[in-house]
């Protein structure tokens, strides 16, 4: 599949697996674990039409289909242990993983430094947001780049915007999944949860390869 054309089946099942990963990256709750439950990410998943190498592509994860995945106090256990926002050991915030600003004028003794807030994709992504009316939830307002909304918005240029648009937003934003993961590795965070970023890292991949314009 390359960047001439997108089908609308095309569109709304990409779509779907952007709003799957955005709400598996969110506090658990008992619908989505009854959801989990139930199969729905298989068929998510599933739906999707996705480019990569033959014999390649990911299955779910094994940790979460229905056989193995954990009851919802379990899931909300773990989801607390690796991204309470209380004390999270992961914070899954692109200004996190990337130099707190690349602006040559700033002058903060932090400015190059990485693992801070409100840096220069944040700052990015509050005007574009703004400018197209985008309306960030209370619990997220201070980190408009969380991995949560970087997806959530992803699905919504995949169902409304040129393909163009949705290849720069991915590698604008979306490039830093690699740091995430090894953060992840080194803290050693929950399988579960390592299980969840690698998979979307893969997704991430193929979209890439979907978007990546045709030769000639």
């Amino acid at each position: 599949m390359t960047h001439s054309r997108q089908t609308r089946q095309t569109r709304e099942a990409l779509s779907a697996v952007y709003a799957m990963f955005s709400t598996l990256m969110q506090p658990p709750t008992p619908a989505v674990h009854q959801d989990i439950e139930q199969g729905s990410l298989a068929r998510v998943w599933a739906g999707a039409q996705l480019s990569f190498p033959e014999g390649s592509r990911p299955s779910v994860p094994e940790r979460w289909l229905p056989a193995a995945f954990p009851s919802h106090e379990q899931w909300r256990r773990i989801y607390n242990e690796v991204m309470s926002p209380a004390n999270p050991l992961i914070v899954p915030v692109e200004s996190v993983y990337k130099a707190w600003t690349t602006d040559p004028s700033c002058e903060m003794p932090f400015a190059r430094e990485t693992g801070f807030l409100q840096g220069d994709s944040a700052q990015h992504l509050y005007q574009v947001y703004r400018e197209i009316g985008f309306e960030l939830p209370t619990v997220y307002a201070d980190r408009p780049d969380h991995l949560v909304l970087e997806l959530e918005f992803m699905g919504l240029l995949v169902e409304a915007a040129d393909p163009t648009v949705q290849q720069l937003f991915l590698s604008q934003h979306l490039d830093w999944l690699p740091q995430l993961i090894a953060d992840a590795e080194e803290k050693e965070a929950s399988p579960l949860y390592l299980d969840l970023f690698r998979w979307i890292e893969a997704f991430i991949s193929a979209e890439r390869e979907r978007l990546a314009p045709a030769d000639g």
